[in-house]
């Protein structure tokens, strides 16, 4: 967000909520209007994610209330009506960063005037993306509503070894340990980090959570490893509820993680859904049976590629990349930004009228500040399938440069990705395109800064619009390549039908369920010679900077999203 004046994404969320209830119309309350005691101030500007006047009420605190005090009775209660409304659904995921923001301000003001043996700390979390895994907006929002309801969060950032856990968790006397992690990869480095510690018989509450991870898994399997608690957090505030029950010792007593009421969560991205099919595969032992290919038709025509081997673009246009942009994904999914309990046209009205505009003011900072920074290494290269295998060759076409090995559905149409390309006894040589795309590692850096000067909601918004940009290039990267290989004229009219598979062909990420394997990506590293537009691999085969994702470009008409369990 644009730095200056502070601006306020969509509405005082308390005033706004009792407004509806009450059905009127709401209206903003300046800060010379507020009313009551300087409690009940206080507490509301963190409800209300209010900083103007802040200062004054402390100070206006101070004179009645110690200032631990004001921390502990009045700013947690306010902190706490946040999690109950966002638990409910009637505040969004901005605004409740928006009052952690005046908390964090708050506390920040009032530490001088207490003494140094004074501490605010309910108790202590050791947090850590784990080993290979590069993405930490998760791990950052839980560090965010535990700091500011009361706890001490040592964050040890991206790609952490267990011994680094380890050491500062005895260090500081730690409390629990969070282990964070996005990526399918990541659950099993999770369970390698439990085996470990049972083998030294270390028994600290570890709280688990990430995208790919399921609390089926995480019941059924990760707490089998471990002889100390395993807890499963779906979001921040769960992540909260079960500090609280750690720190005093309520956890006794079987399933002592799970809401009255809650059901198996439901799986909030693909990798996630990729990570229940992988455990469920892992449980029962089965594998894919003998190789067979499916009934995939053979195309008549194979387009033809402009060129063989691959090409760097390093000067895409933010503009058109924007254009691209899935705006639903971006705003219900990376900024949060959801219906709830709100009727549909109020709803509607919210995101015309005050999301939007802050979105295109967004996109102008970071075009005008060059906070994104688009580039694309691209190729065509002759391929044939080979029953599972996809070989592709040099650019002679004869000489075997990397082969790829795909899984196959073990029913239902028996699919596999070899099957959309020419096999080798049919004798046609075949195209088969790969691209990479990154929004650069000035987009990470940015993150960062924003989240370490406490800038929450501006982090969060940030973070969404870098990953959702990462992929709005691959779709306009996508089409390019449609549109070289003389096949675009299958494509949608309108760019968010593209979304849904508007077009001819397929572009399946390393990672999901066609090619599952992310040690892949070394193979697609090596045809594309990825370095040159400064992408790496972690040593869990991790995308590093995150905002970057890899496609395998499938041409054949009859190709389309599958699952292999």
């Amino acid at each position: 967000m644009s730095s200056g004046k502070q601006k306020t994404l969509v509405f005082d969320p308390l005033a706004e909520l009792l407004a509806h209830y009450a059905g009127k119309k709401g209206e903003k309350r300046e800060t010379k209007e507020r009313a009551g005691t300087v409690e009940e101030r206080l507490k509301n500007r963190i409800i209300d994610g209010e900083k103007i006047g802040l200062q004054q009420d402390l100070d206006e605190a101070l004179r009645t209330h110690s200032a631990l005090d004001i921390i502990n009775t009045i700013l947690l209660d306010g902190m706490r009506v946040v999690g109950d409304l966002f638990g409910s659904g009637q505040m969004q995921l901005p605004f409740v960063l928006q009052s952690a923001e005046v908390m964090k301000a708050a506390v920040a003001y009032l530490e001088p005037f207490m003494d140094k043996a004074e501490s605010t700390s309910k108790g202590v979390m050791v947090l850590a993306t784990v080993k290979g895994d590069v993405h930490d907006i998760g791990k950052n929002l839980v560090d965010i509503i535990l700091t500011n309801n009361g706890y001490r969060v040592i964050n040890l950032g991206i790609k952490v070894p267990i011994e680094t856990m380890l050491h500062n968790a005895e260090e500081q006397g730690a409390d629990a340990i969070g282990m964070s992690g996005l990526l399918v990869k990541s659950t099993l480095v999770m369970k390698e980090n439990l085996e470990v510690m049972n083998e030294r018989k270390i028994t600290i509450p570890v709280i688990l959570g990430g995208a790919a991870l399921t609390r089926r898994y995480v019941e059924q399997d990760l707490k089998t490893v471990y002889s100390g608690k395993v807890l499963y957090a779906n979001d921040a505030f769960d992540g909260l509820r079960l500090m609280g029950q750690i720190v005093s010792g309520t956890l006794d007593g079987g399933a002592d993680n799970v809401p009255v009421g809650e059901e198996e969560e439901s799986l909030t991205g693909t990798e996630a859904k990729i990570a229940l099919a992988q455990q469920e595969d892992e449980r029962s032992g089965t594998r894919s049976g003998p190789a067979q290919r499916s009934s995939v038709r053979p195309i008549d025509r194979i387009p033809e590629p402009p060129f063989w081997g691959s090409r760097v673009h390093d000067d895409v246009p933010l503009e058109e990349v924007f254009r691209f942009v899935n705006e639903v994904a971006l705003i219900r999914g990376q900024w949060q930004v959801r219906k709830g309990r709100m009727p549909e046209e109020e709803y509607r009205r919210l995101v015309e009228e005050k999301v939007l505009p802050e979105y295109e003011a967004l996109k102008a900072e970071i075009v005008e500040k060059k906070l994104l920074q688009p580039r694309v290494v691209y190729g065509y290269f002759p391929c044939q399938s080979e029953r599972d295998d996809l070989i592709v060759y040099r650019e002679d076409g004869t000489t075997e440069w990397v082969r790829f090995t795909f899984p196959r559905q073990k029913a239902d149409r028996f699919l596999c990705l070899s099957d959309f390309f020419a096999p080798v006894e049919s004798g046609r040589k075949d195209v088969v395109a790969f691209h990479l795309v990154t929004m650069g590692r000035v987009a990470a850096e940015h993150s960062a800064r924003l989240f370490g000067s406490n800038r929450y909601r501006d982090y969060l918004y940030f973070h969404g619009l870098s990953v959702e940009s990462a992929e709005a290039l691959a779709e306009l990267w996508h089409k390019r390549i449609r549109t070289e290989l003389g096949i675009a004229g299958k494509d949608a009219g309108e760019i968010k039908r593209l979304f849904s598979q508007g077009y001819q062909g397929a572009r399946y990420s390393f990672g999901y369920p066609a090619c599952p394997s992310l040690e892949d990506q070394t193979k697609l590293f090596t045809l594309l010679d990825a370095g040159r537009i400064d992408v790496q691999l972690t040593e869990e085969f991790s995308l590093d900077p995150e905002q970057s994702t890899n496609a395998i470009i499938v041409h054949h008409p009859d190709a389309r999203y599958f699952t292999i369990a």
